[in-house]
């Protein structure tokens, strides 16, 4: 039987890889926010690995992750073919159902890559996405700081299950811009305001200065 082989592209590694996620710029959650152009939650519904270019640096396993959009919490007017929307009514806009975003790595066949900044996905997985253009595609934003999986709460307890009932949870981690397991809802709110903010640049001032009367 033949062993996987893992694949190096040397300018790649540079780029991504050589010093692991130490090398990805840390983002907190306004820039991660902010540096976003789609944020939404959704199921993975296929994975794809392919050959590409990337950044002009060379040919790499790039991996098409098709999620199936149930929320979304940004969006942007641009058109863009990784985004399938429904319209309600002829001429309408419509909603997204569907985006495709990549991420760096994959395998094809008995050969297969992995790029230390990158996420992984998994179909059937439930995830919250902070997604942002690069490469001519949807990317995570911020590499792996983009992509979180959502569980479930086990009544009572402090750590997401996936299989059992409660509220959904958008797992944390001290590495990633969401330090630590939040209710959906909660981070929605966290998101909402930055975006309010953002657009409104005084408000955020304004409401911090009565906070500190």
């Amino acid at each position: 039987m033949k062993k996987h082989r893992l694949i190096f592209l040397p300018a790649l590694c540079l780029l991504a890889s050589i010093e692991g996620r130490a090398a990805v710029v840390e983002l907190d959650l306004e820039k991660l926010t902010q540096r976003s152009s789609h944020i939404f939650c959704g199921e993975v519904i296929a994975t794809e690995s392919e050959w590409g270019d990337f950044l002009g640096l060379g040919r790499a396993m790039i991996t098409k992750v098709r999620i199936k959009v149930s929320e979304v919490w940004k969006d942007s007017e641009e058109k863009r073919p990784e985004i399938t929307r429904k319209a309600k009514s002829p001429g309408a806009r419509g909603e997204i159902a569907e985006i495709t975003i990549r991420y760096l790595g994959g395998r094809i066949g008995e050969r297969w890559q992995r790029c230390a900044a990158s996420p992984t996905f998994s179909r059937g997985e439930k995830v919250l996405v902070f997604a942002s253009e690069l490469n001519n595609s949807l990317w995570t934003t911020g590499w792996f700081q983009g992509k979180y999986r959502l569980e479930r709460k086990r009544p009572g307890q402090g750590l997401p299950h996936a299989d059992d009932g409660g509220k959904l949870l958008v797992r944390g981690s001290q590495q990633l811009p969401v330090k630590k397991h939040l209710e959906v809802e909660a981070l929605r709110l966290m998101v909402r305001k930055l975006l309010l903010e953002r657009r409104s640049p005084g408000r955020g001032a304004r409401e911090r200065a009565r906070a500190d009367r």
